[in-house]
């Protein structure tokens, strides 16, 4: 696990995605401690994409692999043949070096593909002399009788091939959904029985890959709802929290079993320990806000861009291919799928102090505004803290884990007037931002709670707090951030909410 986001960040960043590291790290561990996530922030700053591109990377390719990949050796009684190239069209191959060099061949695959496909139809078995299975393949081929005289490789290859097709990679893993502006119940998720034919269910893509990930327990399935708030979340997606959270299946049906592309609909669906869910959010006049209630059942992540990000991409702008990650951490993906599986995940031991400290802190501030967190959200802190680690993380590793925590389980569902929560932003700025020096941490809770009622005393503003550090970065530098734009935003509009356009 602890190579998992080097390797991913490499292989996106060869795919023309550059996330930060750490960004990405905090997703992997935000999907690890809760297998809901919903991507905030600016619209096309790349929410959609990073999760497609996760879910496609660290999931199974589709369809049978291809057997004939570089460096891929093909063994013959007399002969090493070595696979140097290969494309779409041909595959490059080489014999072993004699003392001449080695021998170069180039064989398309369509040529490599007709003999598979006689040798499949024919039943014809790999101990054939292959001098017989060429002629009677060029008797009818229409390919020139010249391409069948690589005969040795092409019987390796076209059996090879076979093998493959036997063997293919589990359906789809990743599914995009768009959400529809008139989803008012679950059918566009759950499918529904069919009105008129008491044997048949109407399924539904989402339905489909909740099935393919309860057939397949050790491969992670990702479910990703674009543009999640364009309706109301609660009308088309009760069911689906209901189940994260109590683990109940799914009712879809009573009375006679129904069947959906010829295989049979269970009356209750389970919902799959191996099942991501990944809703991206954009704010605007179209969409609709989150309750509580859903964010609560959620790491939010926020999507933001600065002027060097934007001045890299500018400087080499490229497109995005996502074919290119597809299966590229499939070796991850069996221990992805247990980890998130797995419920005893301890704190480390080396932050476990520190951890209940500074959860005290902000329970503690929140507490004083009204807003504390419940028990799911200090578990679910716990968890992240401990996949943070597990994901290879190094060095003081601890404050950059919190700061996420803090940004993306307590901030998201602050809301609401100034008389609300101005004296709760001005005490989180503290928390999040001021010196601590060596106060112990109820000495430090007693200077945010006073920073909270000094709401008239510009030096404890959050503004003041900035300037203070004169350059210096915050404790929890994104969480601050966040904390300061939250704050101006209610000075201006007098209301706030976590989300921004």
């Amino acid at each position: 696990m602890k190579e998992l986001i080097s390797k991913f960040w490499n292989d996106a960043k060869a795919s023309h995605l550059v996330f930060q590291e750490d960004g990405v790290r905090a997703v992997a561990a935000s999907l690890l401690s809760k297998r809901f996530l919903i991507a905030s922030g600016l619209a096309g700053a790349g929410k959609t994409k990073l999760a497609q591109a996760f879910s496609l990377w660290v999931s199974p390719a589709t369809g049978a692999k291809d057997p004939f990949t570089p460096n891929t050796r093909f063994e013959s009684d007399r002969v090493t043949y070595v696979v140097k190239n290969s494309d779409s069209i041909a595959v490059e191959f080489w014999n072993e070096e004699g003392a001449d060099g080695p021998t170069k061949n180039m064989v398309p695959r369509e040529v490599i593909a007709e003999w598979a496909d006689y040798i499949e139809s024919n039943g014809i078995p790999q101990t054939t002399i292959t001098q017989v299975i060429s002629d009677a393949i060029e008797a009818k081929s229409r390919f020139s009788a010249y391409l069948h005289r690589f005969r040795p490789f092409l019987k390796l290859a076209a059996f090879a091939l076979i093998k493959a097709r036997q063997n293919p990679n589990p359906g789809r893993c990743c599914e995009v959904i768009p959400v529809g502006a008139d989803w008012t119940g679950n059918d566009a998720i759950l499918g529904y029985p069919d009105g008129i034919d008491p044997k048949r269910y109407v399924t539904r893509p989402a339905l489909e890959l909740i099935r393919r990930a309860n057939d397949t327990p050790g491969i992670p399935h990702f479910l990703i709802l674009d543009e999640m708030n364009l309706s109301h979340v609660e009308r088309y997606f009760a069911d689906i929290l209901s189940a994260i959270e109590s683990g109940e299946p799914i009712p879809l049906y009573e009375g006679e079993d129904r069947l959906a592309n010829g295989t049979k609909v269970p009356q209750q669906l389970p919902l799959p320990p191996n099942l991501f869910i990944i809703g991206t959010v954009n704010v605007d006049e179209t969409t609709y806000m989150f309750s509580p209630k859903v964010l609560d059942r959620a790491n939010v992540i926020e999507f933001r861009m600065d002027a060097d990000e934007m001045k890299t991409y500018l400087a080499e702008p490229n497109a995005v291919d996502l074919g290119d990650l597809a299966g590229g951490g499939e070796s991850f993906a069996k221990s992805f799928a247990e980890a998130a599986a797995n419920k005893d995940c301890a704190v480390p031991e080396s932050v476990s102090g520190v951890f209940k400290d500074e959860m005290m802190l902000f329970f503690n501030i929140l507490k004083e505004h009204h807003a504390e967190f419940g028990f799911r959200t200090g578990y679910e802190a716990g968890r992240f803290k401990h996949f943070y680690e597990k994901l290879g993380a190094e060095g003081d590793w601890f404050p950059k884990a919190m700061d996420a925590v803090i940004v993306q389980k307590l901030l998201p569902k602050l809301h609401g007037s100034r008389t609300k929560l101005e004296g709760l932003l001005w005490a989180l700025a503290y928390a999040c931002g001021a010196e601590r020096g060596e106060q112990k941490a109820e000495d430090f809770l007693k200077s945010c709670q006073e920073a909270g009622k000094a709401q008239n005393e510009s030096t404890h503003s959050p503004d003041a707090v900035a300037k203070a550090l004169n350059g210096t970065e915050a404790r929890y530098p994104m969480s601050f951030e966040k904390i300061l734009r939250m704050y101006r935003k209610l000075m201006r509009d007098q209301f706030v909410t976590f989300a921004e356009a």
